[in-house]
This record gives structure tokens, sequence and C-alpha cells, in this order.
């Protein structure tokens, strides 16, 4: 039975010694180009959409309604202390 196709250790699509694409394969990317660039283009326009309005809506937010308690001068030179003695350890 006969192997209807290119040589064995032969792409017809890219140059054996260079593995350049051959003029076929341009010929046979051709029709497709377009539609993969426009479909590059919604694959890549999603995310970064998500993440602009991600980014939009958190740099509006105040954050005033989280309320931050006060400390003490005490208790502020304690947990600087602590901090301190900790970043020392290390």
């Amino acid at each position: 039975m006969a192997v209807i196709g290119a040589p064995k250790g032969h792409d017809r699509y890219r140059d054996p010694k260079t593995h350049q694409m051959t003029p076929a394969l341009y010929r046979v990317r051709a029709p497709f180009f377009w539609k993969n660039t426009i479909g590059l283009a919604i694959c890549t326009a999603i995310p970064l959409g998500v993440y602009m309005y991600t980014l939009h809506m958190l740099s509006k937010d105040e954050f005033g309604d989280i309320p931050i308690p006060p400390i003490s001068d005490t208790e502020l030179t304690k947990l600087k202390k602590e901090y301190e003695a900790s970043k020392n350890q290390n």
C-alpha cells in the first residue's frame, strides 16, 4: 500500500535544512491570517478590559468607611520594639 504525501524525513511545509516556512505553508496559512488576528485581539481585549475595569473601580474607592482603631503612644513604642527584635533575629 503506497503512502501519499511527502517522503519520509521530508516535510513539505518546512525546509528540511533550515526549518523555515516554505511558500506552500505561507499559502496555506494566508486565508486564516485575519481571522486569527481578530481572535487574538478579542482574546487579548477581554482580560485587558477586566483588568482596566478593576483598576478603575479600585482607584475610586476611598476606604474611608473602614474604621481604624486609635493606638496609644505606649502601645506603638511596644509594637516598634517587638518589630525591631523580630527583624534582628532574622
